[in-house]
């Protein structure tokens, strides 16, 4: 269940992080001096945000202790190729 939350986590992360690129790039694009402030204060708010949830779906995922994937670890390796047999060398 905890995996569902972290997907959810990284997801809004992402988007928020996009909106908050939006508002810098719309600072960059359109200068005008309200612009700026928004940008500069409500888009560094959403990227702090963005940061908080990105950590916290790290923090989540970290707990479960790759739980999710044990069924990964029971499958056997593929077995590993025999080197060809040393044969006679030609030396001149």
């Amino acid at each position: 269940m905890k995996h569902l939350h972290v997907k959810r986590l990284v997801l809004l992360s992402a988007i928020a992080t996009l909106a908050g690129l939006a508002m810098m790039v719309a600072a960059i694009v359109a200068p005008r001096p309200i612009i700026l402030v928004l940008a500069m204060s409500v888009g560094q708010g959403i990227g702090i945000i963005s940061l908080a949830l990105y950590l916290l779906a790290i923090g989540l995922d970290l707990q479960t202790g790759g739980a999710v994937y044990a069924g990964l670890a029971d499958e056997e390796p593929p077995a590993a190729e025999e080197p060809p047999p040393a044969g006679p060398t030609a030396q001149s």
